[in-house]
């Protein structure tokens, strides 16, 4: 602040000091600041008249004060604030302008547009006119298109077209190997033996060179035949590892599929005919171990979804692997066994029983013979 305090009156363009130094610290041209109700006036000075009093450009408008505080402004300080405001007005309203010249390429200009900014620097890009014409127009293959996307979610289904070859679809294919391998799916319309016409989903490999396989967790589910609709959704799994094949339902273990056996000598080695065997009579053997196969009647319990069965009439595989090990597979279940299952369970071998019975008939007829032969010679 300036040295004293000021007397201001309305209308006047006198100005009065008390304790002020207008002389040392004033001269025309240069401005004095004071604020009276709390309004600021930057006031410029036309002369100083002495010490205490100096005039005005032009008379004061504010209300009459007295005692008020003061400070000097020289007039190159001013100049410098006034020359500065300029400038900074100068750059708005360029920046305006280029806003405006900005904005209505935006909105208006086909193509690229370059944007201008109040440094002078510029960039090119589209205007939003080009883009939205596109979206309209789906020009850009990035709105009809999914290559390049990172996933997300899709509400609704997905079709795909036809190919170019007649009733068969475009393929879904899932990479496994870059530019090189993996999975393919399509369908497929062919005519089946029944006279129906349906549709065929096919798995592949893209290239050929490995064949493609079907691994489902749950299984698979079929109908109950084409015109049937089992009201008892249960998953159907194959297993082979070793030996017979498995069937499962779900989680339980069926049973083993039983193939047509196959008994061609060509597939056969280490033949040996139980007839020409020396010192052995393995008819009378078989004989001996058929008397003690004993019959049954049973029923087989419920285990897991298969119920309890009617009633059969067969054989207990555990009596007759004590008497004929060769008629019985398996390794036996024992208690405490999973129900579900049952891989382990003896189960028969219906051919090496028909050899037994045959080595017994054989046996008998045997001994039939030798009846006959005795009584004839007697």
């Amino acid at each position: 602040m300036s040295a004293g305090t000021l007397t201001l009156t309305n209308n006047s363009a006198a100005v009065s000091g008390s304790g002020t130094d207008f002389s040392t610290e004033l001269a025309s041209g240069d401005f004095i600041v004071v604020t009276v109700g709390g309004i600021p006036y930057t006031l410029p000075v036309k002369t100083v008249n002495n010490n205490t009093s100096l005039t005005l450009v032009s008379v004061y408008t504010g209300p009459t004060q007295s005692g008020a505080a003061w400070s000097a402004v020289p007039r190159v300080a001013l100049n410098m604030v006034t020359a500065a405001l300029v400038a900074q007005s100068a750059e708005a309203l360029r920046g305006l302008n280029y806003d405006k010249q900005n904005w209505q390429q935006v909105y208006s200009t086909d193509g690229n547009i370059t944007v201008k900014l109040p440094d002078g620097t510029t960039f090119t890009g589209p205007s939003w006119k080009y883009l939205s014409d596109n979206v309209v127009l789906q020009n850009d293959s990035r709105l009809t298109t999914i290559n390049g996307k990172t996933g997300g979610i899709i509400n609704g289904e997905i079709s795909l077209t036809r190919s170019a070859t007649e009733n068969i679809s475009n393929r879904i294919v899932f990479t496994t190997i870059a530019a090189a391998e993996g999975v393919a799916a399509w369908a497929e319309r062919h005519n089946f033996a029944d006279g129906t016409n349906r549709q065929i989903l096919n798995l592949g490999s893209v290239s050929g060179s490995r064949k493609a396989v079907l691994h489902a967790d749950g299984g698979v589910l079929c109908r109950a035949g084409m015109n049937n609709l089992s009201l008892l959704r249960t998953g159907y799994f194959i297993d082979y590892e070793s030996g017979p094949i498995s069937l499962y339902i779900d989680s339980t273990r069926m049973g083993e599929i039983q193939l047509s056996a196959t008994s061609d000598r060509l597939l056969k080695k280490e033949i040996e005919y139980l007839s020409d065997m020396v010192g052995a009579d393995p008819s009378a053997n078989a004989l001996n171990e058929v008397l003690q196969w004993n019959p049954a009647t049973f029923k087989y319990k419920k285990r897991s979804i298969i119920p309890e069965s009617n009633t059969h009439l067969g054989f207990i595989a555990n009596d007759l692997v004590e008497v004929s090990p060769e008629c019985v597979k398996g390794q036996g279940l024992e208690d405490g066994y999973d129900e579900n299952n049952t891989a382990e369970a003896y189960s028969l071998d219906e051919i090496a029983m028909i050899a037994k019975l045959t080595l017994s008939i054989q046996e008998l007829q045997k001994q039939i013979s030798e009846l006959q032969a005795n009584g004839a010679g007697s």
